[in-house]
């Protein structure tokens, strides 16, 4: 069996990771990923490296799209050759299944010629809430567009069946990137001084503001410079990483490069394999990003969910919501490192799964070429 597996961005590559390794490993798979978007020229074989796939087992097609200009316009321009060129690897490659995570916009032009060309789609992290992003309208447009759903939550596989999709294709596996947290393994003083270039210095809060999607008013670096400014004055260290591809985050970029100039904090892009390490030192996340969401309960790390880009999203009692008000994020901050609320996040339990999701993932996507094109409409009654 042929399966081409779909990465735009490190933030879409390590939670899909743990699936394409299982491919990868599995003798009865041919496994080809496809890269583009978040992927200078010539660094996405490292990246996907780094994400634990073994060089020669698998077929790496590097589209060469990089989106150098984070705009709307930049999407727009970037989006129709994103388009052609995934209709040209899909009959150079000829896969029985494609595999694709999230809610990114460029799935609304990686997806469609898959549809067309009539190849199974098998579609992760369908039915999840994110009312203050674009996400959220690709999403459930992905999930409509999909032959099977391999779903995180009881919540996200019901909301998919309101959309109409049928139970047989529904698959409650959990959040594939958790596998990656099977056993948290935190930096120890010496390790975080060789990696960062300076000592651990308590509270650690690692930061990730993307800009607002849904409700953008061209404010997105000053948004972020508050939540940025607000962690750094909790006193300690904090680890700021770059925003997804989105429209604003040229805006934000332009603020971590300020403070980074500045020496204020530490500034990565990404922090690719050491992620897990991180977050397992750290204690507390700031931003809006899904990991806070979707990962840090895992760790059993307080979380201050800042604006609505998350809102509606499943979570555990170890995430603060709050306001993009600098009063807000201040309060909501010294909360989550009150010695209180940090017991009470030693007791959450994750709600996205068990780490240990890819096996499950795996099985369905073998046998999604069994699965008819055709799908049927189920209807749900009302109170159903």
């Amino acid at each position: 069996m042929r399966v081409l597996g779909f990465v735009g961005t490190r933030a879409d590559l390590f939670p899909i990771a743990p699936v394409l390794v299982r491919l990868a490993e599995n003798p009865d798979v041919d496994l080809h990923v496809a890269t583009a978007v978040g992927f200078p020229a010539g660094t996405a074989t490292e990246r996907l490296r780094e994400a634990g796939l073994a060089d020669g087992a698998y077929v790496h097609h590097d589209l060469q799209l990089y989106l150098d200009d984070a705009s709307a316009a930049g999407q727009l321009a970037l989006g129709p050759e994103l388009s052609g060129s995934m209709a040209d690897l899909l009959q150079q490659s000829q896969p029985d299944a494609v595999v694709v995570l999230g809610d990114r916009w460029e799935l609304l032009y990686v997806v469609p010629p898959v549809v067309v060309a009539g190849v199974r789609l098998v579609h992760l992290h369908g039915g999840e809430v994110t009312e203050g992003a674009l996400d959220e309208r690709v999403r459930h447009a992905v999930t409509k567009l999909a032959d099977q759903h391999c779903v995180s939550t009881a919540g996200a596989a019901r909301r998919v069946a309101q959309l109409g999709e049928s139970p047989e294709r529904i698959h409650q596996t959990g959040a594939p990137g958790l596998d990656r947290f099977s056993t948290p393994d935190p930096l120890t003083d010496e390790e975080f001084r060789s990696e960062f270039g300076r000592p651990l210095v308590r509270p650690l809060l690692m930061v990730t503001y993307h800009p607002p999607t849904a409700e953008m008013d061209g404010n997105a670096g000053a948004l972020a410079r508050q939540v940025f400014d607000e962690a750094i004055a909790a006193g300690g260290t904090a680890i700021l990483t770059y925003p997804g591809f989105d429209a604003g985050r040229d805006e934000i970029v332009a603020e971590l490069e300020g403070i980074a100039a500045e020496g204020a904090a530490v500034v990565r892009e990404s922090l690719g394999p050491l992620y897990p390490k991180v977050m397992a030192t750290i204690d507390a996340l700031v931003g809006n990003s899904s990991s806070g969401i979707l990962e840090a309960a895992t760790f059993s790390v307080p979380v201050v969910n800042v604006g609505d880009r998350q809102k509606g999203r499943e979570c555990g009692a170890n995430v603060i919501h709050c306001r993009d008000e600098r009063s807000e994020i201040h309060a909501s901050i010294e909360k989550a490192l009150s010695a209180e609320f940090r017991e009470l996040s030693r007791q959450v339990v994750n709600p996205y799964g068990d780490s240990h999701s890819s096996a499950r993932i795996e099985r369905v996507v073998v046998s999604s070429a069994q699965a008819q094109l055709t799908k049927a409409f189920i209807d749900i009654s009302t109170g159903e």
